[in-house]
């Protein structure tokens, strides 16, 4: 047996080389933080260039910057290592789970099957003569549980008596160890005994999976029943289903693993050969495999059990290549909602939460410096002691420290953009596997219990009762009792006779409906059925029989032995505990998931059957036609969601091959974020171009910044400069737009609140500081009282609450459109003008909005209307089409 080499889990720093994304998103900012580096070299070559450019200002940003960009990239290598951890983790859980719950319905099947009379009867008088008819019946019964590759019937002697193939009743006489393990099993007094190991009795020479258990006569043992699971073949299907379509996870190799870490099947025996023992792989982790020349990024998971049950004590693994491990899907599905998620300043929760708005911070400090040098510049133009050359030098210097600062913008914006894919992609993946999960289980549940009508049509004992027709029989009343006890997964089962009369119940509580007809439809297409491998299923709705709500009941004609025809006598009906079943699904499927969150299984119409998650959200899966959208991530009630949605594809034959279809499917809504208001995003600026010279009497600049999602100027010789947001205290007197006053550096100033003027802006005001919104202290000349400056007097200052800074714009008085005054006489309009800003008149970009002098000096009275400035700038752009 060998043991490949292995080395603990690297840090994900270790990793980086296996990150291709991750590599040039580095690589990118790395770039820029050069860029940086030389900016901060010229800016010291002049003394107005220094001051222009705040070096200390810039200095700061420049250390802001590479902290970030370290962490960052921390960020995106951690996320990325967690993200295909998580993956895998999750294939690895599917794998182990799945087979476990599969293999807790054979612990189920052993305890009924060994109690079948007829093999009891048998092996207390072995008749050669019998043995065609007894091996019959076992195919009858393997024909319907598809899951067995052999049923084996050895007496006391451990002699075979009876099996499936004519191959294993010609083998040769047990081993000893098989004789010694079929007579501790016949001296158990177990509910079933599970084996894994090679028997020499098996048709296969690799070891097998039994599950045994004595065959008694008023408690006496006359032998041993073996059930021979296809293990390799559920394994396989188990394999593909998880791997799926994806072709990453055609890379993923799953296996089982025993309590030793050896192999008992995998994916791909050509790289994890069966019986290759993993050293790490007896507890569950996660670590790098180095196996042949490769490196894999593995995991190990143990199983979560089932109703106590933790199966024979392996566990499931997943590992992936590393140098395929972090590779992003080209074939990724994307949409705008996935766009939105991925650009949501508050998507990232936990350690990340903060670099959105540390970056947000950087890049506000760095259009500050741009904006603050400039108006510096503007004031010393003047001065005779500075050379031309000197202040020209300083504006081409600011202009690429713009230039750079919107470069390091985007740089930040794409990594960050990746970040946030990498979290995404992550919770989506948890959506859909959820989904998948929960409806595999439920498929394999009704898998079972097609199968379990059908056998139990054919015990001996309801023929019996049903040709006596004997209303409340003890025996038959015995037998369901005893199904029932050992399949917990039925609220009660039915005996009726070809009248509909009920026969015999399962459950007290339900004894008096013996003796009353049925008249549900489920009886009549029970007795028209064709042959004992036909079933039937009641549509999913409420039942006599069920008091928890609506459920599906199983049905199987019950047949006369004696009759060549094996004309229906009745049948017998099971009535699933729907309720305690989905919700138990769901349950475990929807461990870990947040208080947003939703898990549901919904019916063909998306009418919810049952959910695990709040109540409000399970009122819209109905209106929700995921087979029609399509979508990963939706909308609902303006919260975004990522979905995950997994039709019920069947197990085995049920619901595939035969003509069966439930039409149920299983919905994951894992919350993402709240949408943002689109009103608020910033505007597509366009960046300031060089225009021609304008005479010195026409030339203006605007201070351009956005609030609220529109884009306004100010004459920038009434700005004193720009700061960082701060927090705002409280005046008890103050009213709109005055929210109240702040310090900024020694002056403490009255702070105008632009949002709320604004008619279109919904949101709350908030006094707390925002790093990703700015201040602007402005200089006013004194109002003369009729809405003009007088030109004398100091003037009032305040400080002015924007979103975010726009470019510093030398235009032409001329290009100015005026706009009409406002229809209030006493009240100045906010917007006295508007400016195309580009040389595209067919583009979208927004019209540049000239704040009106006469409304900024009148602001700080607090008795402003809000001001709609779509309404006054809706008929510009066709005026501006037409004079073009």
């Amino acid at each position: 047996m060998h043991t490949p080499a292995s080395n603990p889990l690297l840090q994900p720093e270790q990793l980086l080389r296996y990150m291709p994304g991750v590599q040039h998103q580095r690589q990118e900012l790395r770039l820029i933080e050069a860029a940086w580096d030389n900016l901060s070299l010229l800016s010291s070559l002049s003394t107005l260039s220094s001051k222009a450019s705040a070096g200390g200002d810039l200095a700061q940003a420049r250390r802001d910057f590479a902290a970030l960009s370290e962490e960052m990239m921390r960020g995106l290598a951690t996320e990325a290592l967690k993200t295909a951890l998580d993956d895998l983790g999750s294939r690895a859980q599917v794998c182990i789970d799945i087979l476990v719950r599969n293999l807790f319905e054979r612990t189920a099947d052993i305890g009924f099957f060994a109690t079948d009379g007829a093999m009891a009867d048998y092996l207390a008088q072995p008749d050669p003569a019998l043995r065609p008819a007894l091996e019959s019946r076992l195919r009858d019964y393997a024909s319907k549980y598809t899951v067995y590759d052999n049923i084996y019937l050895f007496d006391t002697q451990a002699q075979l008596q009876a099996c499936l193939t004519a191959q294993a009743a010609h083998s040769l006489p047990t081993s000893a160890s098989d004789t010694a393990f079929l007579a501790e099993v016949q001296a158990s007094h177990a509910a079933y005994t599970e084996h894994y190991a090679v028997h020499d009795f098996c048709t296969a020479a690799s070891p097998s999976l039994l599950y045994a258990q004595p065959v008694a006569v008023a408690g006496h043992a006359q032998g041993v029943m073996c059930l021979q699971f296809k293990l390799a073949d559920e394994a396989g299907a188990i394999f593909a289903q998880v791997q799926g379509d994806n072709p990453q996870g055609q890379d993923v190799v799953l296996a089982l693993v025993d309590a030793q870490g050896a192999v008992i099947h995998s994916s791909d025996a050509l790289q994890l050969p069966l019986g290759w023992r993993l050293p790490q792989a007896t507890a569950a982790g996660t670590f790098t495999l180095r196996h042949l020349g490769r490196k894999y990024l593995t995991v190990v998971r143990d199983t979560l059990g089932f109703q106590g049950y933790a199966g024979p004590g392996w566990r499931g693994l997943a590992m992936l290549p590393l140098d395929s491990a972090f590779e992003s899907d080209a074939d990724e599905a994307r949409s705008a909602l996935m766009d939105e998620v991925a650009a949501h300043p508050d998507f990232l929760a936990g350690e990340l939460s903060h670099i959105p708005k540390r970056s947000a911070a950087i890049q506000s400090a760095l259009e500050r410096s741009v904006w603050n040098g400039l108006l510096e510049l503007n004031r010393t133009a003047t001065d005779s002691s500075e050379s031309a050359r000197d202040t020209l030098f300083a504006k081409t210097l600011l202009s690429e420290i713009g230039a750079t600062a919107q470069k390091t913008a985007a740089a930040f914006a794409s990594a960050l953009h990746d970040l946030q894919k990498v979290v995404m992609r992550s919770v989506l993946r948890d959506a859909h596997s959820r989904a998948e999960l929960a409806m595999q289980i439920l498929d394999r549940n009704l898998y079972e219990r097609a199968n379990d009508c059908r056998w139990w049509a054919l015990t001996p004992q309801f023929a019996t009762t049903l040709i006596a027709g004997s209303a409340g029989c003890k025996s038959a009343t015995a037998v369901l009792e005893q199904i029932n006890s050992l399949y917990t997964v039925y609220a009660c089962l039915v005996l009726f006779d070809r009248q509909g009369r009920v026969i015999a119940v399962s459950r007290p509580d339900q004894a008096e409906q013996v003796g009353q007809v049925l008249d549900e439809p489920w009886v009549a297409h029970t007795l028209r059925q064709g042959n004992g491998q036909d079933y039937s299923v009641s549509s999913y709705g409420p039942s006599r029989f069920y008091a928890d709500g609506p459920t599906f009941v199983y049905t199987a004609a019950v047949r006369d032995p004696q009759s060549r025809q094996g004309a229906a006598l009745g049948g017998i009906a099971i009535v699933w505990d729907a309720t305690g079943q989905m919700q138990s699904i769901l349950g475990d499927c929807a461990a870990g998931l947040d208080a947003q969150d939703l898990l549901a299984f919904v019916d063909a119409s998306g009418q919810v059957l049952h959910a695990s998650g709040p109540d409000g959200l399970r009122q819209h899966l109905p209106a929700l036609r995921t087979a029609q959208t399509g979508q990963p991530v939706i909308d609902l009630q303006g919260q975004l969601y990522g979905l995950g949605d997994a039709p019920g594809r069947g197990y085995r034959e049920f619901g595939s091959s035969d003509s069966y279809r439930h039409g149920l499917r299983c919905l994951s809504l894992r919350h993402l974020c709240a949408r943002q208001d689109s009103r608020l995003a910033t505007p597509n600026l366009p960046a300031a171009q060089a225009g021609q010279r304008t005479a010195a009497e026409y030339h203006l600049q605007l201070a351009t910044f956005t609030i609220a999602g529109h884009w306004l100027g100010i004459d920038a010789r009434h700005i004193l400069k720009a700061a960082p947001d701060t927090t705002v205290m409280s005046a008890g007197s103050a009213r709109p737009p005055l929210l109240g006053f702040t310090q900024i550096g020694k002056q403490v100033y009255p702070v105008v609140e632009l949002r709320s003027v604004i008619t279109d802006y919904t949101g709350p005001l908030s006094r707390d500081a925002d790093p990703t919104r700015q201040m602007l202290v402005l200089r006013l000349p004194p109002d003369n009282g009729n809405g003009s400056s007088s030109g004398s007097g100091k003037g009032r200052e305040f400080a002015l609450r924007v979103d975010t800074l726009g470019s510093m714009l030398d235009i032409d008085s001329r290009q100015l459109q005026a706009l009409h005054a406002s229809a209030d006489p006493g009240a100045a309009p906010m917007v006295d003008a508007v400016v195309s800003v580009g040389n595209d008149a067919s583009s979208k970009q927004p019209l540049l909005c000239r704040m009106s002098l006469a409304w900024l000096q009148q602001c700080t009275n607090g008795e402003l209307v809000p001001q709609d400035l779509d309404a006054l700038t809706a008929p510009l752009p066709a005026a501006r089409s037409a004079r073009e």
